[in-house]
């Protein structure tokens, strides 16, 4: 796909599309971020970027047999691993599917491309097997490795490849890719978009209970916010249950997507407070934001949202989860 279609992360693309006009694409490239956010994507955009026979100013045409091979994985030389159905990716399949044929030119394209996806599911084995690879690339090879947890890759791989972190998506693009991908009903994608944290797993994964759960905690940290008689107990509760879930998550992923609500619920409120009358994002929630905004005017929802992106800037700097709940609450 050219790179106009990859919706979100324009600096990013940028720096790709540049580096491909230029053929200037590192050889070890790490892609770090929340999962659902575009950044297998983005791999396979890339890898039709620099072997596009059409390419153009660094992007692909996204239409020609190499393109369109490569967008069905059917290329022989851009190579996608995962897990599959085992729990993690050993040494074995990495050896066959990449290790082994990497040293060979490329088949038919101009660069052989090797996506890692989850990188972070590979055993100790497998990335001790992949570091001499990563330390002396052959030079018609680049290697993508993407991960949601790119921390847990041993400090070795990490020092080797370029990271590129990718950042969560606007909510208006969660709604486009959901209406687009999954012909889903624009009121619901919006919903749906608005819990979601900016990752589109996340809002398919509303079956689960977990933008149920996020969504009840937002709700909770600006009703202790909005009420009149609410001191330090109340609100350092609402904190503790921010920070409190029962999925899978880690602490800072399930808080991230908790405090991408409470912006998004704010945006309605001050929207309301305004008078407007919008399309609200949490429309199905339209009688707890009328509640909310007798306690929260505009300006003070405008203030609170600018308190949550202090709050998810200090998560992104590795804060204390419980730290930055206490403190946005508090705060409000």
């Amino acid at each position: 796909m050219p790179w106009s279609d990859i919706l979100g992360h324009r600096p990013l693309i940028d720096l790709l599309r540049r580096a491909a006009a230029k053929q200037r694409v590192p050889q070890s490239l790490l892609f770090a971020g929340m999962e659902g956010v575009g950044k297998h994507a983005t791999a396979i955009a890339l890898a039709q970027a620099v072997n596009c026979p059409n390419r153009k100013d660094g992007d692909s045409c996204g239409t020609c047999t190499t393109c369109t091979r490569i967008a069905r994985h059917q290329h022989s030389d851009v190579t996608e691993l995962d897990n599959g159905d085992e729990a993690s990716i050993k040494i074995t399949p990495l050896r066959e599917r990449i290790l082994d044929v990497v040293g060979y030119r490329p088949f038919e394209a101009e660069r052989r491309v090797c996506i890692i996806d989850p990188a972070d599911k590979l055993t100790e084995q497998a990335q001790d097997g992949l570091l001499k690879t990563l330390e002396e690339p052959p030079s018609a090879v680049i290697l993508i490795l993407i991960s949601a947890r790119p921390d847990t890759l041993v400090p070795t791989i990490q020092s080797r490849c370029r990271r590129l972190r990718f950042g969560p998506l606007e909510a208006a693009d969660v709604a486009k890719i959901l209406m687009a991908t999954e012909k889903m009903d624009p009121a619901k994608a919006r919903m749906l978009a608005a819990a979601s944290g900016g990752s589109v797993a996340r809002a398919l994964a509303e079956s689960e209970g977990e933008i149920a759960d996020d969504r009840d905690a937002a709700l909770g940290i600006l009703r202790a916010a909005a009420s009149p008689r609410s001191g330090v107990m109340p609100r350092l509760k609402a904190a503790t249950n921010l920070t409190q879930h029962g999925s899978d998550r880690r602490d800072r992923e399930a808080l991230g997507a908790r405090l991408a609500i409470v912006s998004s619920l704010l945006r309605d409120i001050e929207a309301l407070s305004a008078g407007q009358s919008p399309k609200l994002a949490n429309a199905d929630l339209a009688d707890d934001l009328a509640e909310l905004s007798r306690g929260i005017d505009g300006r003070r929802a405008l203030a609170a949202f600018d308190f949550i992106v202090q709050a998810q800037d200090a998560l992104s700097r590795n804060a204390s989860p419980k730290i930055v709940a206490d403190w946005v609450t508090l705060h409000l």
